[in-house]
């Protein structure tokens, strides 16, 4: 065989290599990695908020959970390849199988061929359409394109989507997403109200935010009790668990500044800044968070807003929800480099630590040592 014919070849294999169940490589579309949206859902009685977020191919995360709502129940839906889960509050993940497993799936498939039309799909001409009509297959296996899930069919009106269905395999309408209006963001036309129609419940639909400078780890579309950490000896607990989505300022602490001291100071900046901010209708959360050294002093305050907002208020940052290692202990007595140094120990393979903080609960809540975990590259 010829050396450039060798080489095609292998490229060919590598392109088709059997990846299932697990996610298939990454790969772009039109240029983009994959999008994060948060949405509002308003299905009369109540609100939620959707967060989702897609890694092309076939890795998909979504989090519903009470729109505006101090406190919420919360739940999460995880895509990696085949495989999907479920978590919801105060029970533990589960692996969807059969029936229910195929109907997450088409409603991943038809989001995705929703915000991200029409890149990612085969659309075909329906022959009896006038031409208005466009329908695609869904696959479990969104990299290779095997293992049908069921059909997309879209209804066209100016060369757009005004309506796409996913369809069972035996042809029935399972839900439905209507676009009723657009908006431009990055050059590229991305839906702005939509109205699903499902039979479990009907519900408009508003896309607040679009991102698509999207990092995810892989271990992030898995439900955190299933996620592997690093191995480690006898000591406190690490638990992977999702770092919420926050906006923060950051105030400077002096050097070897001590936690009296460090504490007062942070309830002096998250009093001063609450006033300014209640005038916005943006709350301040309470609990003085620290940013650490590797030894275990703090470097800094984060004056926290009670919920994430974007774009971020002058002065503050914000950053997107993210997968974590927890430590919880009794009193700032524990604090020490040993306990830093176990909980960047426990960094899974594939993943780099972030800057470890410290969340100081008033008791009988624990202390929280949290340390966020970035992509390796």
């Amino acid at each position: 065989m010829r050396p450039l014919a060798a080489m095609l070849a292998l490229l060919a294999a590598q392109e088709t290599a059997p990846h299932a169940p697990e996610p298939g490589p990454r790969a772009a579309l039109a240029g983009v990695a994959g999008f994060q949206t948060v949405s509002k859902l308003d299905f009369g009685p109540r609100q939620n908020r959707l967060t989702a977020v897609y890694v092309f191919p076939d890795r998909v995360r979504w989090h519903f959970e009470s729109y505006g709502a101090k406190r919420s129940e919360h739940q999460y839906f995880y895509r990696s390849g085949e495989r999907v889960s479920e978590l919801a509050s105060g029970a533990p993940s589960r692996v969807l199988e059969g029936q229910e497993h195929d109907a997450v799936l088409l409603q991943m498939e038809l989001r995705r061929a929703t915000l991200f039309w029409p890149e990612g799909f085969e659309w075909k001409e329906e022959p009896d359409g006038a031409g208005l009509t466009r329908s695609a297959p869904a696959w479990a296996d969104s990299c290779c394109r095997k293992a049908s899930l069921g059909t997309l069919v879209a209804t066209l009106a100016d060369g757009r989507p005004r309506r796409i269905e996913a369809r069972d395999a035996r042809g029935r309408t399972l839900e439905a997403l209507e676009i009723r209006a657009w908006q431009e963001r990055g050059g590229r036309a991305w839906p702005r109200t939509l109205a699903l129609e499902a039979e479990s419940a009907n519900a408009l639909e508003t896309v607040e935010a679009i991102e698509t400078r999207v990092h995810f780890l892989d271990l992030s579309f898995v439900p955190p009790d299933q996620r592997s950490l690093a191995p480690l000896a006898p000591g406190p607990a690490v638990t992977a668990r999702d770092v919420v989505a926050m906006t923060y300022a950051v105030h400077e602490l002096p050097v070897d500044v001590d936690w009296d001291t460090a504490i007062a100071r942070a309830r002096d900046w998250i009093a001063a800044a609450g006033p300014e901010l209640r005038s916005r209708g943006l709350g301040v959360d309470p609990v003085p968070t620290f940013e650490l050294s590797q030894d275990a002093r703090p470097r800094a305050c984060y004056v926290r807003l009670l919920a994430a907002v974007a774009p971020a208020p002058q002065g503050f940052e914000s950053h997107a929800e993210r997968a974590g290692l927890f430590i919880a202990v009794a009193d700032l007595g524990a604090v020490d480099a040993s306990l830093v140094a176990r909980v960047l120990q426990a960094t899974p393979g594939g993943a780099t630590p972030g800057i470890p903080y410290l969340r100081v609960h008033p008791k009988p809540y624990p202390i929280e040592l949290v340390l966020p975990l970035e992509p390796a590259d």
